[in-house]
């Protein structure tokens, strides 16, 4: 029984000494900067929200924005910043943007439906 035991444990240490370094590098959850609001209507022309209608969007910045920005490149075309130093990416159709200013701040912005859960964009051009 003891022999069992003691396996048992050099085999589990085996496993866990096994994981791969972004496992081990992971990490605790990080602290979120940027803003938020919840509206209704559309983003360009938000109302109150109502029982049938409410959005939110997010916008944040600092380190999380420079990790979304850096994780889903390329950059990409954007005629609301064309001409200046910003760059841009984006995923689904502008639902997830992400700016990177000239001076090397980041930003990035994201919506959700709270009705049906989908994904939209949080920002107008």
């Amino acid at each position: 029984m003891f022999k069992c035991v003691i396996t048992i444990f050099l085999l589990g240490g085996l496993a866990a000494s096994a994981a791969t370094p972004s496992e081990r590098e992971l990490g605790p959850h990080q602290k979120v900067t940027g803003v938020y609001r919840v509206y209704g209507g559309d983003l360009g022309d938000p109302v109150a929200p109502g029982p049938k209608d409410a959005k939110i969007m997010v916008s944040v910045d600092g380190k999380m924005a420079k990790e979304m920005f850096e994780a889903i490149g390329p950059d990409v075309r954007d005629v609301c910043t064309e001409g200046t130093a910003t760059r841009v990416r984006h995923k689904r159709n502008h639902n997830v943007f992400c700016m990177r200013s000239g001076s090397g701040e980041y930003s990035c912005n994201f919506g959700f439906d709270l009705r049906d859960g989908k994904s939209i964009p949080g920002i107008v051009c």
